[in-house]
């Protein structure tokens, strides 16, 4: 699904317009018409209802001017509030408020005060508010008479159907800006706006519906953004059902680098995320202490035996043997532990390895002040951060990463050439090209030790099977997130682990092929 800003969708609109001939009143209308739809949707009919609609003075405003048309035409008592002077509104709200006066429907320009309790009381007594306020322009904190109109609108916990966007809320960020009105539906028009699916925003935008209005295909494909929305159609057009004529080396060799005496179990996960996404042969290269455990839980793995230093670490002499290994993908990292020997080898690794790698865990601690060798490396690379991680990296707190996890994982992967899967609700993948892919399966109950892990193996394991290396890191992510909200529905998200996860992924993984 396409993500844009704001101005990417007034660009759109103005191309639909000026390019294609199509009337603004069209599209304006169209708006109006699938919320209308959704609040048939919400309350199966509209004869003898009561709905409050708010309206800004903008084209917000006249999207529920629209509404307001239809819904009284349908016998519903329309109750139409305004934010501003409706002697602004100009060219199609103009136009639709004019109509609305011909057939007898009046509005009240709310001011703090009488007027104010009134729409109180009419919100008590209603089946549906409809929020025109603000569109996806709104760059300045909420205050006033707005605030005080938001307030009440939450305070009533009358259904709201949002238009375009709830009101206050930032359509980039997913932010309120200071207060936000909280939305059963959002109907969003043309494409959805990126503020929409931000984790910050599922409490303000509830069910969220991407309307049709007519925009032509040819706006799309003509459009600068290059942000999408994961979803199952996305993983479908690259999970495909195999030949039954197939056999195990089809299906790509992953050798796993990983592990240590005190962390069997990061490499063990990392594994079983491997298996369990499909990859034909799994090699893993691990210290003799963690090969009981691991052989105990993944029978179907291959192991290689690689020196080890006094600590029980894998060593930096096992570069030659690693980089001899005929493998269709590397991963490198989880739980190997953080050993001058370990780090002299993984960076060794990241100068000689020339097939596609998956570097994770104590795999990006090795990097860290030597940035240089992920710009340098021969192949395709992922690296999976979680925001503690990419902070280390980058040298800041993980609450500036979060600030901004959108502008810092492209920021990254442009400047060091990597594709940058940062890990966390609504885990951001970013590439090298600018293309940008954000999550929305997973829950909080996927917070828990060894979710990564699983998640670095997913994604070697589709590398290794030949996908592109974004398409490998999307497709994982979103089975990742689906497989933990599989794992939830099944117990709670309070009691999920790891191993819950990874049993799920091939359930996920039906649901796409």
């Amino acid at each position: 699904m396409r993500l844009v800003t704001a101005e990417e969708m007034r660009q759109a609109d103005t191309a639909a317009i000026n390019d294609y001939g199509i009337p603004s009143a069209i599209l304006m209308e169209n708006a109006g018409l699938a919320v209308v739809n959704e609040v048939r949707n919400l309350l199966s009919t509209l004869d003898g209802k009561k709905a409050v609609i708010f309206c800004g003075g903008g084209n917000n405003g006249g999207d529920g001017l629209v509404v307001a048309r239809h819904l009284h035409n349908a016998g519903c008592e329309v109750r139409l509030y305004f934010l501003a002077d409706p002697d602004i509104f100009r060219g199609d709200a103009l136009l639709n408020w004019q109509i609305l006066k011909n057939m007898g429907v009046n509005g009240y320009w709310l001011t703090e005060g009488s007027r104010l309790n009134i729409a109180r009381m009419a919100l008590w007594s209603s089946d549906i508010v409809i929020d025109a306020i603000f569109g996806t322009g709104l760059r300045d904190e909420i205050s006033g008479t707005v605030l005080s109109v938001i307030n009440i609108i939450n305070e009533s916990r009358t259904p709201v159907i949002a238009c375009d966007i709830p009101s206050g809320l930032s359509s980039v960020t997913g932010m309120p800006l200071g207060a936000a009105v909280e939305a059963a539906s959002t109907v969003t028009f043309g494409f959805c706006k990126l503020g929409l699916i931000m984790p910050e925003a599922k409490p303000y935008v509830g069910k969220l519906i991407v309307a049709d209005i007519s925009l032509p295909s040819q706006v799309e494909e003509n459009l600068g953004s290059r942000r999408e929305l994961l979803d199952a159609e996305f993983c479908q057009r690259w999970l495909t059902i195999r030949n039954r004529k197939s056999h195990k080396g089809d299906f790509g060799h992953v050798l796993e680098i990983a592990g240590s005496p005190n962390l069997p179990g990061a490499a063990i996960l990392s594994a079983t995320g491997v298996m369990k996404t499909g990859a034909g042969l799994l090699t893993a290269a691990i210290p003799s202490s963690c090969r009981t455990a691991f052989t105990s839980r993944l029978p179907e793995s291959m192991l290689m035996s690689l020196p080890e230093n006094s600590n029980g670490l894998l060593s930096a002499t096992a570069t030659e043997d690693i980089t001899q290994f005929d493998a269709d993908c590397y991963l490198i990292g989880p739980g190997m532990g953080r050993n001058e020997d370990t780090i002299t080898l993984l960076r060794s690794l990241l100068k000689n390895l020339n097939k596609p790698t998956v570097l994770d865990a104590d795999g990006l601690f090795a990097v860290c002040g030597s940035l240089h060798l992920l710009k340098s490396f021969k192949a395709p690379l992922v690296i999976t951060p979680h925001p503690g991680e990419m902070a280390n990296l980058l040298g800041i707190s993980a609450a500036e990463v979060q600030e901004d996890r959108i502008d810092t994982a492209c920021k990254f992967a442009a400047e060091y050439n990597v594709i940058v899967v940062l890990k966390g609700a609504g885990t951001v993948i970013a590439t090298p090209e600018g293309r940008l892919f954000i999550n929305n399966t997973g829950n909080p109950g996927m917070a828990t030790a060894g979710s990564g892990d699983v998640l670095s193996g997913m994604i070697a394991s589709l590398l290794a099977q030949g996908l592109p290396p974004a398409a490998a890191a999307a497709c994982a992510v979103w089975l990742h997130g689906r497989a933990g909200d599989i794992a939830a529905t099944a117990s709670s998200e309070a009691g999920i682990t790891a191993s819950d996860i990874a049993a799920n992924i091939p359930l996920a993984y039906a649901e796409v092929i």
